[in-house]
């Protein structure tokens, strides 16, 4: 656990480094007390990471619009970028992709629309930058785990 990374403060190092820890053996959240302990709902001690993609262009009718895709979420119906959790041993680079594939481009059953849509992913996601990466202020946050994220931005 004490070798695990953590970006909380954007620079990355050991949880032995950059964490105190209670007299269990737990790691404690960098940002102060929540008043939640243990991890909550979070599947991990310490930091839980996040990737989230932020896809912009352009507004090919509007050049002087930015747009951001954006997804309705199904459990709160509040709007969000198309991210998720790093899964294990999964890099940051797979998940931005895998997430925004999984929760913007489902076409349901129409196979050439999707692989229309895979290819152009494949082809954007070849590039972007990383914009942030550190703590996120989360409601599942505990005192002993917390979300991190990577958040890249890809410009087609």
């Amino acid at each position: 656990l004490m070798e695990r990374k953590t970006y909380f403060d954007g620079v990355e190092r050991t949880l032995k480094e950059a964490c105190t820890f209670d007299e269990n053996g737990a790691p404690l959240n960098p940002r102060g007390r929540t008043g939640m302990a243990e991890r909550g709902l979070l599947g991990k001690w310490g930091p839980n990471y996040a990737a989230d993609p932020i896809v912009t262009r352009f507004d090919p009718e509007n050049p002087s619009k930015l747009q951001v895709v954006a997804i309705q979420r199904k459990d709160t119906g509040q709007w969000a970028l198309p991210g998720g959790m790093v899964d294990a041993g999964e890099n940051v680079s797979a998940t931005v992709k895998r997430e925004f594939t999984e929760e913007a481009g489902d076409f349901g059953s129409d196979k050439r629309q999707q692989s229309e849509f895979n290819a152009k992913v494949t082809e954007l996601f070849s590039g972007g930058r990383v914009v942030y990466r550190g703590y996120v202020d989360d409601p599942r946050n505990t005192d002993n785990a917390w979300m991190e994220t990577v958040a890249m931005h890809f410009h087609c």
